[in-house]
Formats: structure tokens, C-alpha cells, sequence
């Protein structure tokens, strides 16, 4: 029987299987999503969109290279907005999304957990500054084979407010980060 239901995986149709990856609801986080076009963002985003356009018309500024690169022939590129959200793009595509949160954390981890199902972990660190307070910061992590997203509480207490920092990447932008750093 083993046999057989090895040999029926085998002959599935291809067409079958990207019916099944079609139906993989993107994490919206913000109006966007992990996989967007870059198009799509510019679209949505006005500040975003301003950048863009600032420097189609003056190219030589600064980081300009790189976000046209970015918007016309797919390169890596890192733009951010004044609402503390920053955007990484590659290949034509948001690989990544970082922002502080606002809103309860708690509702924002109960998103999280509904949108990327209950594979969440969660972790404690000692952290210190250099006049030698000591804190603990927590962070809270979603694995699945398509998104890595973050949720880290910054228990700074030189901090006026305790903020928390939401990272959602591509599983591929979230391996090649890890590999880098382990060089």
C-alpha cells in the first residue's frame, strides 16, 4: 500500500499542485503583503510613491540609485517612510516589512497567531545599556514554509515608551539574513 501511495504522489499533475500553492491566502500587514509588486506598493504607499517620483527627477540624490534600480529592472533596494515603516525590495517584489506598532500588542500577536497559525515561539533575552541597567526584552516568532514574522518588545528602560517592532519577511529573504550573519 506504501508503495502505491508513493507512486500516486509521483504522478500528480503539475497543474494540480500550483492550484494548491494558488490558494495561499497572503499576511497583510499595513495594506501590504509579502509578495507585492513593486508597482503594487507605489500604488498604496504615497510617500513611497513620492520618493519615486523624486527621483526619477533627480536621479543624483542620494540612495536614488539604488531605489530606481530597485523600480525599474527589480534590483535590492531598502526604502523607508516617516511612520516608521521600512520596505525592502527585491526581484520586483516587497521581500520585507518593518514597522513599530501602535496598537495593542497583544491584538497585533492574536493577528499574527489567526493569520500564521499557532507556531509561535517565544523568547527572553538579558539585555543591558552601558551605564549598566539591565532589562529583559521579549520577542515572539512565526516559522511557516512561506512567512517569518517577528513581534520584539524593546523593555528599554531609558525608553519613554515601550515599543514594539514588527518584522514579516519572504521565507528565502529570512534564510538568506541568517546566512549572511552566520559569516
Amino acid at each position: 500500500m506504501l508503495r502505491r501511495l508513493a507512486y500516486l504522489v509521483l504522478i500528480v499533475p503539475p497543474w494540480a499542485l500550483n492550484a494548491q500553492i494558488a490558494h495561499v491566502r497572503p499576511v497583510e500587514v499595513r495594506a501590504h503583503f509579502i509578495g507585492e509588486t513593486i508597482p503594487e506598493l507605489v500604488t498604496q504607499e504615497p510617500e513611497v510613491r513620492q520618493k519615486v517620483n523624486a527621483c526619477g527627477q533627480r536621479p543624483a540624490k542620494p540612495d536614488c540609485d539604488r531605489l530606481l534600480a530597485a523600480v525599474k529592472r527589480g534590483q535590492r533596494a531598502e526604502v523607508s517612510t516617516s511612520s516608521w515603516t521600512t520596505f525592502v525590495l527585491d526581484g520586483g517584489k516587497l521581500v520585507k516589512l518593518t514597522t513599530l506598532v501602535h496598537e495593542d500588542p497583544g491584538a497585533v500577536k492574536a493577528d499574527l497567531t489567526q493569520e500564521l497559525g499557532a507556531r509561535c515561539t517565544e523568547a527572553s533575552f538579558p539585555m543591558q545599556n552601558a551605564l549598566g541597567a539591565t532589562w529583559k526584552d521579549r520577542l515572539f516568532v512565526w516559522d511557516t514554509p512561506t512567512i517569518w514574522a517577528s513581534l520584539r518588545e524593546d523593555n528599554n528602560p531609558a525608553s519613554q515608551n515601550h515599543h514594539f517592532v514588527l518584522v514579516v519577511e519572504s521565507r528565502s529573504e529570512h534564510t538568506v539574513e541568517h546566512m549572511e550573519a552566520a559569516k
